[in-house]
């Protein structure tokens, strides 16, 4: 009858062992699944992260292409203002006098909404810019706050000529 106890003590032993076996194995596939979820989730977190920095490059080059642009035509038409205004200075005072009776030619009222528009859109573009630069200098280290030497020497120089 010992026998028989001891053969049921080590039973009970030996199913335990398969159950909590049984147990760590399951919480072992669980803990896999869910770490290859995390992995999967790293790394669509990162793809969109690639992505938003190549907008914001995309957005930046295109900034700057059209704050180009705009400073381009903005000097294309303050020199024809300026030619206008040369040009307005050489006529004689009578013709000038029955100028400023009439009203505004129809060119110089486009011209005027022209650079207002112009104005705007460089205005709202240079805010982007800005908004975009002081993103990217948040996320620049602290290089910057350091002395420029070659830059002041160059500067100085500048002063001496």
């Amino acid at each position: 009858m010992h026998d028989n106890n001891t053969v049921q003590q080590l039973s009970d032993a030996l199913n335990e062992l398969l159950n909590a076996y049984d147990k760590l194995k399951n919480e072992n596939t669980n803990l896999q699944e869910e770490n290859t979820n995390k992995d999967n989730k790293i790394s669509e977190l990162e793809a969109r992260n690639r992505d938003l920095e190549d907008q914001i490059e995309q957005l930046t080059d295109t900034t700057e292409q059209h704050t180009s642009e705009i400073d381009t035509m903005l000097g294309r038409i303050k020199t024809i203002l300026d030619d206008t205004n040369k040009q307005e200075e050489v006529v004689p005072e009578e013709s000038s006098s029955m100028e400023q009776n009439s009203l505004p030619s129809a060119e110089d009222e486009e011209l005027l909404d022209i650079i207002s528009v112009t104005e705007e859109e460089f205005t709202v573009q240079e805010q982007t810019t800005m908004d975009i630069e002081e993103e990217e200098e948040k996320a620049k280290p602290n290089s910057d706050k350091e002395i420029d030497l070659g830059r002041m020497q160059s500067l100085l120089n500048g002063f001496n000529n």
